[in-house]
């Protein structure tokens, strides 16, 4: 985890610069509907939230604009500045702390409505652990929601407009290394920082969210659309990987509560 740490310190100013996440809109992904469209939280005003893994709160933002009292999570020093940033610039009253979102051990049980994690589960080794953290300082009644690439996309392909394997079916979790490139800038030398992510399925998700005690209300999976509040990445994967992105959903959500 530190070396995931480290590097998303090191692309925060290129991954803002080059992938516009809109701030007015909560997003749950790359090529998905936006809260907007889905409709899936509903009425958030005077509701305690915890995201989970906020990056540089655009979403934070998105999700105080719409009531909510935020509480926002991340491990990266780098990204939690420019979410506060953001957050001053938007005057709004969010807490950005630094932390491991498998170890919420600073916070006390029951101690808000809602959790929410959007695009970060995949980085975590440990998710039973990371389940057990939001279940405990969730109040009876609270919910879960979980969204993330979908495990499909990460497996496939494009070859001469179709699809080829380049991993089998996660039966059980693939740890993937890989490297996050930028394009030089004027003045600037090319940036590049290693990453790790575990591709599983979605039974393995959905599994380990019962097996914690929360009950899955609702698993999406949407198609894809550029008409999307994470505009820059979208754009990306569309132009680059378009057969697989008009035929199969590269987004999933999960809505989860946690029982009375």
């Amino acid at each position: 985890m530190t070396r995931v740490r480290n590097s998303w310190n090191k692309i925060s100013e290129h991954y803002i610069r080059n992938y516009a996440i809109s701030t007015e809109i909560i997003h749950y992904g790359p090529l998905c509907p936006g809260e907007d469209k889905l409709k899936l939280l509903g009425n958030l005003k005077g509701l305690r939230l915890l995201e989970l893994g906020c990056g540089a709160g655009q979403n934070s933002i998105a999700l105080a604009r719409a009531g909510a009292s935020v509480t926002a999570l991340d491990f990266a020093e780098v990204q939690l500045e420019k979410g506060r940033s953001l957050a001053m610039e938007h005057k709004l009253d969010i807490k950005f702390v630094a932390c491991d979102i498998s170890d919420l051990s600073q916070f006390a049980d029951r101690s808000f409505d809602i959790a929410f994690s959007s695009c970060t589960i995949s980085f975590v080794k440990d998710i039973e652990k990371a389940f057990s953290e939001a279940y405990r300082v969730l109040v009876p009644g609270g919910r879960l929601i979980v969204t993330d690439m979908h495990p499909l996309q990460y497996i496939l392909d494009e070859v001469d407009g179709g699809v080829s394997f380049n991993h089998t079916y996660p039966y059980t979790p693939i740890e993937m290394r890989w490297s996050w490139d930028f394009e030089a800038r004027k003045g600037q030398k090319k940036l590049s920082a290693g990453f790790k992510h575990y591709v599983r399925s979605l039974s393995d998700y959905h599994n380990a969210l019962v097996d914690t005690g929360f009950g899955v209300e609702r698993i999406l999976e949407p198609k894809s659309t550029l008409a999307t509040p994470h505009k820059g990445f979208s754009q990306e994967i569309w132009r680059e990987y378009r057969y697989i992105a008009k035929n199969l959903p590269i987004t999933y959500i999960m809505l989860c509560r946690k029982p009375k």
